[in-house]
């Protein structure tokens, strides 16, 4: 495939949550997304209003960063955004250590997965890919800057990258996760180029999904359409389409895991998208 085949998202953008539905709840934002009975609260009022069949959590991409150390200013109409990075100097990636789960509110949401599924709702779990990711920890342009002049350091970064993203997939797992779905909108191939993706963003995203395969259980990991589709021009993965029966785009990813055990990876579509499908791309990561 093509760079140039490379689609822009086809999802809708990322909606503010309306001033009523926090007002009827009663909470302010900040302390809904700090504690995990109030996330999974608003999950639920969000599926009912937006129709969905599914509950999405977390509210953001910035639930990662936060547990690497930066700084979050929430706000519930412009998005969740990095107010001051974990690290401001290269030299301190060194110091840094994986994911700590049980602190934070990244364990929120974990707790949020766990009290939704017992609750008896899917679930969709959002998680950031590692350019988007690493962006957050430390400002894009050092992080860039990085990945040409000190090689071993950015490494450093992408490995923790790596296997925190690992631990977090394989614990959301253990709570009952129906969908993890996973994207990297800063590091997709048209947007860095064939080569940084091959050699950073490509890299390390297989090597995630290399070492979940097959440790899912009943999860599956939802490839975002920009993503998959780098991941298949890069040599990385390969597609194949599955009809599948579905009321929706949700169901027909359940069906489908219900008919083939050995699906752990779909994309080549969008988790937010209203079009109707009639089939599933399967992706399988090339050995």
């Amino acid at each position: 495939m093509a760079v140039g085949n490379i689609l822009k998202c086809i999802g809708k953008e990322e909606e503010s949550i309306p001033d009523r539905i926090l007002e009827d709840l009663g909470l302010s934002y900040k302390e809904i997304n700090n504690d995990a009975s109030k996330i999974a609260t608003l999950s639920k009022t969000l599926k009912a209003y937006k129709n969905s069949p599914y509950c999405e959590l977390p509210f953001c991409h910035t639930v990662e960063a936060e547990a690497f150390g930066s700084t979050v200013e929430f706000d519930h109409k412009l998005g969740n955004r990095i107010e001051r990075y974990a690290i401001d100097d290269i030299n301190l990636i060194e110091d840094m250590g994986n994911l700590d789960l049980s602190k934070g509110r990244i364990a929120e949401v974990l707790k949020a997965v766990d009290i939704l599924k017992k609750d008896g709702k899917n679930v969709v779990l959002d998680i950031t890919g590692p350019v988007t990711l690493g962006t957050t920890i430390i400002e894009s342009n050092l992080f860039f800057r990085t990945t040409r002049k000190d090689i071993d350091k950015a490494n450093r970064l992408l490995k923790l990258i790596e296997n925190s993203t690992v631990y977090y997939i394989l614990e959301a797992i253990k709570n009952g996760v129906d969908v993890i779905s996973y994207a990297d909108p800063a590091g997709t191939i048209d947007i860095v180029g064939p080569r940084f993706f091959k050699d950073i963003t490509g890299k390390t995203i297989y090597n995630i999904l290399k070492r979940v395969d097959g440790k899912l259980g009943d999860s599956v990991i939802h490839l975002c359409i920009k993503t998959s589709r780098s991941l298949e021009s890069a040599g990385l993965l390969e597609v194949e389409k599955i009809k599948v029966e579905g009321k929706n785009y949700f169901e027909m990813i359940k069906n489908a895991k219900k008919e083939r055990k050995d699906i752990n990876f779909i994309g080549h579509w969008c988790m937010n998208s209203r079009m109707k499908k009639k089939e599933i791309i399967c992706c399988k990561l090339i050995t």
